[in-house]
């Protein structure tokens, strides 16, 4: 959480465009093996982890 939740500092500080999303290995597992975004906890992040969120919407054969 850290990570994500201070990158407005820095970017004010050191003049950067930082809006990097940070994901958790348990969010990625989840997503890997076909788990929905809410399955994941995709929803709670501070920076939207959109790409992953996509990954997580298509059907997935089980």
């Amino acid at each position: 959480m850290n990570v994500e939740v201070y990158q407005g500092q820095i970017n004010k500080r050191y003049g950067t465009k930082f809006n990097i999303p940070v994901t958790y290995y348990s969010q990625l597992m989840a997503s890997a093996y076909g788990g929905t975004a809410n399955e994941a906890g995709l929803g709670g992040q501070v920076i939207r982890a959109r790409k992953l969120e996509e990954i997580a919407a298509k059907p997935v054969n089980r």
